[in-house]
């Protein structure tokens, strides 16, 4: 069945569905949900921790957005990862200026490495965690330290500024897991290429400011209906370790959310472009997808339930992205259960990817082993659903399952997480 088609169904299935949501008072005060984190990503395994969600709502005027919210997690996954998370976040800590900030620490010891350039590197299944053969050729560990703050005040009416500043300290070495033999991996014959420089191989220190605009016509923030969220902002990123990785980049975001059932259907899609403009990027900072303030522990792609589902972890890594996603978010149910209000919602999705500017490539033809013709296949696409549990619309249980229809990079993905996409 065709793609346009399933959509179709799935959307009048979804229509037919749709039930009268009930009314709820606003809340007030504080509010907060500590909870196990249990979830499941196909890139990390099965997440085991515990987080919390507080939330601040003064006197309940502008419910459901809030005053301040705060978000702490720590967990641990089965597949050789573990991450301590804190976000706060105030609209009214300072007048007229909204203030984030956020602190990461993440080791990844099964960290995924699949080479430069996505479709252009090749794959070999039976190289990736073969215990016959004790490779484990497409990871290497890395660990990650990331303190950000950013700040953003209003222009006119749904424009505002914005403002920010994100060290990052990553270190990155060889794996080091038990029934595998270390030394046998892709990071190992990058380095030893020179596709990998040996000054970069270990990671490093930078340092970033940005500075750009935001138009947000949202009407909820974390589950809207209708409206538009845009940003755009320039990045300049300096090497604290090296001092010859300095660069710059310019981000766009675009989401808009158009109601088809208001507060039932909602048609939402997202498009996404991320360019280095100038300098030379080290290869550690490939993987980080931009953005004003980190939401999750990690914000990695292109790949995963961060940018293209259907595609694993990092498997596309250039100088330049962009990319789309598309959503179909039905409420089938609401009801109110101790004082919550509770929404059941269902979501088919499409998203495309591509990568706008190559890295080292023709470094990287040089090397035949490392690189294949990919010209025909710039544009990656998936397809896949997702159901969610709203909770007073600022806590979102998540699940989605997806696949990529590239023939060598696609895979099933699952994920679970307590956010939309976007």
């Amino acid at each position: 069945m065709k793609i346009k088609h399933i959509l179709l169904t799935s959307a009048a299935i979804l229509l037919s569905l749709a039930a009268k949501a009930q009314e709820v008072a606003p809340k007030t005060g504080w509010s907060f949900t500590p909870m196990p984190d249990v979830s499941y990503n196909s890139d990390i395994g099965l997440n085991l921790g515990a987080f919390c969600d507080f939330f601040y709502y003064g006197d309940g005027s502008d419910y459901p957005n809030f005053q301040h919210h705060i978000a702490t997690t720590v967990a641990w996954s089965t597949k050789g990862s573990w991450y301590a998370h804190l976000l706060a976040e105030s609209k009214t800590l300072i007048p007229g200026t909204r203030v984030t900030a956020s602190l990461t620490f993440r080791e990844a010891t099964m960290n995924p490495f699949y080479g430069f350039n996505g479709p252009w590197s090749p794959y070999d299944s039976a190289l990736d965690l073969n215990k016959e053969t004790r490779t484990a050729w497409y990871h290497n560990d890395r660990q990650t330290i990331r303190a950000a703050v950013g700040i953003s005040g209003r222009i006119v009416e749904n424009l505002s500024w914005t403002a920010g500043a994100v060290y990052r300290h990553l270190r990155v070495k060889d794996y080091d897991l038990k029934n595998y033999d270390s030394g046998h991996s892709l990071y190992n014959d990058y380095i030893a290429t020179g596709l990998i420089r040996s000054e970069e191989a270990n990671g490093g220190d930078t340092f970033l400011l940005r500075g750009g605009l935001v138009y947000d016509s949202r009407d909820i923030e974390w589950v809207p209906n209708k409206g538009l969220y845009a940003e755009l902002y320039a990045n300049g990123i300096a090497d604290l370790s090296h001092g010859k990785y300095h660069y710059g980049q310019i981000v766009a975001h675009l989401r808009h959310f158009v109601p088809i059932i208001f507060s039932r259907l909602t048609l939402a899609y997202h498009i996404g472009v991320q360019q280095l403009f100038a300098g030379e990027m080290p290869f550690y900072d490939l993987h980080e997808i931009s953005t004003l303030f980190y939401q999750y522990e990690e914000n990695e792609g292109l790949g995963s339930r961060y940018t293209i589902r259907g595609y694993p972890l990092d498997r596309i890594l250039g100088a330049g992205y962009a990319w789309t996603n598309f959503e179909l978010r039905a409420r089938l149910y609401s009801f109110n259960l101790f004082k919550q209000r509770f929404d059941l919602v269902l979501n088919p999705f499409f998203d495309a990817g591509t990568i706008t500017r190559f890295y080292r490539l023709e470094e990287q033809k040089s090397v035949p082993a490392f690189w294949r013709d990919a010209s025909k296949e710039r544009i990656l696409t998936s397809a896949g659903i997702g159901g969610k549990l709203h909770m007073n619309t600022n806590f979102i249980l998540s699940i989605e399952a997806g696949r990529g229809f590239h023939p060598q990079l696609g895979q099933w993905t699952i994920s679970m997480a307590t956010t939309y996409m976007f």
